[in-house]
């Protein structure tokens, strides 16, 4: 199954009107969460031992994560709504220093960092039993597939994700993903291999 935007955006409004529509759920309400961290990131990179063109690479940087998690409605399928806020603010940065991947890069002048740069995305997601599917903006920590988060802002995919619990002692995922937001960016890309081609990833795992 690929997921296109339009029908994202779809099937992510036709869950949210479900919600809506349905009876109040008290444990929808009560079991959702929200959390704001707050990173500052500096990093530092020199390179005039190896003879680079560049002597390093140095910027500092503050980002901001907000995350919300719903609870799921009542019934043999809960339906909820997850969603993530992403913000990246450049602090100290040159022409002369870029590179060090905290710092998404302008387009109009490719080797100077933009002054923020940020990501949003949803999540509709739908459990039954043991087992839950998720459509939308993921986070993977799988043996398969694993997020980057090693600089200011984390990596994010685009696609679905169902995970399987329904086996004692057997944890199953299997999804689809067809786009990815680099840590250092704000446009979600389609997904490619090392030789450039354009390819979506199929993830599967037991344990």
């Amino acid at each position: 199954m690929r997921l296109h935007h339009s029908s994202l955006c779809q099937l992510l409004c036709g869950g949210a009107v479900l919600i809506a529509a349905g009876p109040a759920s008290a444990a929808f309400v009560d079991d959702s969460k929200a959390v704001l961290d707050a990173r500052n990131f500096y990093f530092n990179r020199d390179f005039r031992q190896s003879g680079a063109t560049q002597a390093k690479a140095e910027e500092w940087a503050q980002g901001f994560m907000l995350r919300f998690e719903s609870g799921y409605t009542e019934g043999p399928v809960g339906f909820g709504i997850d969603a993530i806020g992403l913000l990246g603010l450049k602090l100290d940065s040159s022409p002369d220093r870029v590179g060090t991947g905290i710092l998404k890069s302008d387009r109009e002048a490719p080797k100077r960092a933009q002054d923020e740069y940020g990501e949003a995305g949803l999540t509709a997601k739908l459990r039954a039993s043991n087992s839950t599917l998720k459509l939308g903006t993921l986070q993977p920590v799988l043996p398969a597939l694993m997020r980057n988060d090693s600089r200011l802002l984390p990596q994010t995919f685009r696609g679905a994700w169902l995970s399987s619990n329904e086996i004692e002692g057997l944890s199953l995922d299997l999804g689809r993903l067809d786009r990815v937001n680099q840590r250092d960016s704000s446009d979600n890309e389609e997904m490619t291999v090392f030789n450039g081609g354009k390819r979506n990833i199929v993830l599967g795992s037991a344990k």
